[in-house]
């Protein structure tokens, strides 16, 4: 859910900026668009629903972002939307700052409800240049640990590092540290991504800040998928073995955001995730949310027994499925129309169902 299309935070790098419509507004124009009534419409949609998953604040741009998140509040109020409704919430945040306390003591209410914090270094510096608009890197830590004294399971993100910047087995050893003494159970990692709309704004980034990295970059990023340069994969691997080392000295899963590398079987090209050899949790997230439901309208939702919501191990048949709804075990994207059209059966049972073949991962 995105309450806000744009952001205050203003990382050169964010990939909102290669979106059309309202967020290509805020790209040109640092004209953040505000969906007031946000909360309500959740509300009402929500009020249809037989089956619905964790509420996800926000997958694009910073949900507790300042100064719009403190004028009209709609993250703060569409998060108790879900939780009222008995349902869990969770966020990702460059904003740790901003999060009222009074949000986690509710989202602690539900076994299910997490919490992410992006802290792309330990180094504010580093801070100041790729998430200007953030809280401060000790801000950062100050609210996983305000969290975790809350018993919410906690993530911090790593999410993106940058070559010859924070790519290095110290940089990540310090957040890393730093991160599981606040009470992290979790990180993700992944690398930088160039595309058209941010590829200038993030190199000038680096040229003014960090020279030294520049012939770096320029060596690295070779390999297009999409609209995009990605570093190449032998360079990541490297930097996702040094993270998953770290992590496991430190007693913490971890996983990657978005890391595929090409693969080709005779004339075709799919992309495999890398998150097969590096993942170390049951699921990219590390926490393990259920699906949730209810019989009746009336009811509040209550979670599926059984169901680890890791509903892509479903649809790779790593997993029984135990919904009994062959829409959500093929694992792919759904809109309002599709969970509307979702009730969980009298029998679970999908013997008569086969899963479409998925060859791509998480």
């Amino acid at each position: 859910m995105n309450p806000y299309n744009g952001c205050s935070v203003n990382c050169p790098m964010c990939y909102a900026r290669g979106f059309k419509g309202y967020f290509d507004l805020w790209n040109q124009k640092g004209i953040v668009t505000v969906f007031q009534g946000f909360d309500a419409k959740c509300a009402e949609e929500l009020d249809q629903l037989y089956v619905a998953s964790c509420g996800y604040l926000s997958p694009i741009t910073e949900p507790f972002q300042y100064p719009l998140e403190n004028k009209y509040g709609l993250s703060e109020r569409t998060a108790y939307v879900f939780l009222d409704r008995g349902l869990p919430v969770e966020f990702i945040t460059k904003m740790g700052s901003n999060v009222p306390s009074r949000l986690l003591d509710r989202m602690a209410e539900n076994p299910h409800s997490f919490a992410q914090f992006t802290i792309l270094s330990a180094d504010d510096e580093v801070r100041k240049v790729f998430s200007p608009g953030g809280s401060t890197v000790e801000e950062q830590f100050k609210a996983v640990r305000r969290a975790a004294d809350r018993g919410l399971y906690v993530v911090v993100r790593m999410d993106p590092m940058f070559p010859g910047i924070t790519d290095d087995r110290r940089s990540i050893e310090e957040v890393v540290s730093r991160a599981v003494k606040e009470g992290a159970r979790h990180i993700i990692f992944s690398i930088c991504d160039l595309a058209d709309a941010w590829f200038k704004r993030t190199l000038n980034e680096v040229e003014k800040h960090f020279p030294s990295a520049l012939k770096l970059w320029r060596e690295v990023y070779r390999e297009r998928r999409g609209d995009r340069l990605e570093a190449n994969v032998k360079y990541r691997r490297k930097v996702f073995e040094t993270a998953k080392e770290v992590c496991t000295s430190h007693g913490v899963t971890m996983a990657l955001c978005m890391e595929f590398e090409e693969t080709r079987r005779g004339k075709k090209i799919w992309y495999r995730g890398l998150n097969e050899d590096y993942m170390t949790s049951s699921c990219c997230e590390g926490m393990e949310t259920p699906i949730y439901y209810r019989k009746s309208l009336s009811e509040h939702f209550k979670p599926l027994n059984g169901c680890n919501g890791n509903c892509l191990a479903c649809a790779k048949r790593i997993q029984t499925p135990v919904c009994g709804l062959s829409l959500l075990a093929k694992a792919e994207a759904l809109k309002f129309k599709d969970y509307k059209s979702l009730k969980l059966p009298e029998s679970s049972s999908l013997e008569r169902w086969t899963p479409r073949k998925y060859e791509n991962t998480a």
